[in-house]
């Protein structure tokens, strides 16, 4: 049966002289059906509006959403909610389905834990995201209980002990206790190596489990299935709560997925259990949290290079000069990065989230006779701003202005520093900023003016006064002797 509008086209075609061979070649058509439609005279009875039409309104925006993002029918409707949607989730769940076509998934037999037996631990890797206009990597540290389903989530920037064991402890007090055993693969911040039933197992972590009273366990190697309920809910994570959302920092995205763990993850009827996770969770039956907290301290051993820097964590931290090309050793106490030399602390920073940053501290190059800086653009720029906080707007201007020269204008720049104090060139950074004047030559005249020795002051010879004494008059004759 034709449309109401094929009919009205047909008509008018036809009428305009359309052949009608002609007419069903352009509206894809059967001539037989155009021949009936051009004899009919009433239009044809329209369909009774299909039980989904409710959704009409909602649908290219879910198709949208769906083409960017795999997100679930469950995501979707409290989203559509939000836009007005009165219908059911029957209906929704039927068109996503149809989006998404079926997708098919592998066989495996279930494995079900008694109340309070175990919790299974697990990473995953969620990309890069700009905070503050920074690249920063994001992991995603994941607990759910055995036997509830309850699920923790946090995300950090690294996949480092001090990490793995923070999210530990935060994932215990959410749940207000610990299971007999913790789950996990072969990470290296819990096991070292494996062959077979050797197990070399990561002492500090095995110290930090002993603290909290539970027994690692390891799955075995290429049989993820022995984790699945710590594996499938990442996809889960990613469709209904961290695709299609914006963080603008570490704690915003933390504080949006603790409030979707509260209202969304942990108080809907679990797919597996039926029942809802917060329910069940009270049957747990968990050991109770000890008190007082475990002082996690992360040591490695690095060697320093010899323009004073010490490389942890895809970062490079500055270190007294007296200390370079040395083994040294770097302890990360949560943010709070110490490095030592034997027993001896020698410099302490604050933990970077980014990659590839350079954190300088200028007090460790000083006394050196000829400090030897950076070539890289990006790095030269950690050092310079390092050396003068305010003058990142200077260094905007300069790159604007040079170029590729910036970076030798900002390295002629800290040559100064040889010759003229720090305050002197700041000093004469925020003058020839007011000038836009970007460059090493500004900065040099600024620095020599104001270095200038102050002239003498001018010494007034004092004028004697005329005399007031009478002069004897002479004759002329007199002054003619006088000639030789």
């Amino acid at each position: 049966m034709i449309t109401l509008e094929e009919w009205v086209m047909i008509k008018h075609m036809y009428n305009q002289g359309v052949p009608k061979a002609r007419i069903a070649k352009e509206l894809g058509l059967d001539p037989k059906t155009v021949e009936k439609a051009i004899k009919e005279d009433n239009p044809p009875r329209q369909k009774r509006r299909s039980r989904d039409s409710i959704l009409e309104p909602y649908k290219d925006y879910i198709k949208q959403r769906l083409d960017k993002y795999d997100l679930t029918a469950a995501r979707i409707l409290r989203e559509v909610k939000e836009r007005g949607y009165p219908g059911s989730y029957t209906i929704l769940k039927d068109f996503v389905k149809q989006v998404k076509g079926d997708k098919p998934r592998p066989a495996f037999v279930r494995f079900e834990t008694q109340p309070g037996e175990q919790a299974q631990v697990d990473w995953s890797d969620f990309g890069y995201m700009e905070f503050e206009g920074k690249r920063t990597k994001l992991w995603c540290f994941s607990m759910v209980l055995g036997y509830s389903r309850t699920l923790y989530i946090q995300f950090f920037p690294y996949q480092n002990l001090v990490s793995l064991c923070h999210g530990h402890i935060s994932a215990f007090r959410y749940f207000s206790g610990v299971t007999d055993t913790i789950l996990y693969d072969n990470m290296k911040t819990v096991v070292i190596s494996r062959e077979e039933d050797k197990i070399l197992w990561n002492s500090q972590f095995m110290d930090f489990a002993n603290y909290h009273g539970f027994i690692p366990r390891l799955c075995l190697p290429g049989r993820k299935e022995t984790k699945g309920k710590i594996e499938r809910p990442y996809s889960y994570i990613r469709s209904s709560f961290f695709e299609g959302e914006s963080f603008d920092s570490f704690s915003n995205l933390n504080e949006k997925a603790r409030n979707w763990l509260d209202n969304v993850a942990n108080v809907r009827i679990h797919a597996t259990t039926g029942i809802v996770p917060f329910v069940r969770i009270k049957e747990e039956n968990l050991h109770p949290l000890r008190q007082g907290d475990y002082i996690l301290e992360q040591s490695e051993t690095r060697k320093s290079s010899k323009d004073c820097y010490i490389s942890f964590e895809g970062n490079r931290y500055s270190i007294p000069y007296l200390y370079s090309c040395r083994d040294l050793t770097v302890k990360l106490k949560g943010d709070d990065l110490g490095i030592y030399y034997g027993v001896q602390l020698i410099a302490t920073h604050r933990l970077s989230y980014q990659k590839g940053q350079m954190i300088t501290d200028p007090k460790h190059f000083q006394g050196i006779p000829k400090p030897a800086y950076p070539t890289g653009i990006r790095a030269i720029r950690e050092v310079f701003v390092s050396h003068f906080p305010k003058a990142n707007p200077f260094v905007d201007g300069l790159m604007s202005s040079k170029y590729g020269n910036a970076r030798y204008h900002m390295q002629r720049i800290l040559s100064l520093l040889d010759d003229y104090p720090v305050s002197l060139v700041e000093s004469a950074i925020d003058r020839a900023m007011l000038f836009g004047a970007f460059g090493y030559k500004a900065i040099q005249n600024i620095c020599h003016q104001e270095r200038q020795p102050e002239s003498p002051p001018v010494e007034l010879i004092q004028k004697m006064p005329l005399t007031t004494e009478s002069v004897e008059e002479r004759s002329l004759s007199y002054y003619s002797q006088l000639e030789v």
